[in-house]
């Protein structure tokens, strides 16, 4: 009894301290975003662009998964860049 006890508190301890994790990395990349709202900007439509290609169906001359592939690692690219900016602003 004591041991499941325990193993609950552990996993409801991660998962509260992920779920605090997100809210406060959301919270600071909404921050980041209006310093640079082109940036921004960019990221909201490669992922319009990203929904309009899942649905569409013409894969785009067989550039498509590539297509994809790459506009998920700009994104990545660009929040990584937004959370450098946050990291040298609040040194």
């Amino acid at each position: 009894m004591k041991k499941t006890l325990l193993s609950a508190s552990v996993v409801l301890a991660f998962v509260l301290g992920v779920f605090a994790t997100t809210a406060f990395t959301t919270i600071e990349r909404q921050n980041e975003a209006k310093k640079h709202p082109r940036i921004e900007h960019a990221i909201d439509q490669m992922r319009d662009a990203m929904e309009y290609m899942e649905h569409a169906p013409d894969n785009f001359g067989g550039h498509k998964a590539q297509a994809m592939a790459d506009t998920k690692a700009a994104i990545k690219s660009l929040q990584a860049a937004l959370g450098y900016r946050y990291e040298q602003d609040h040194k």
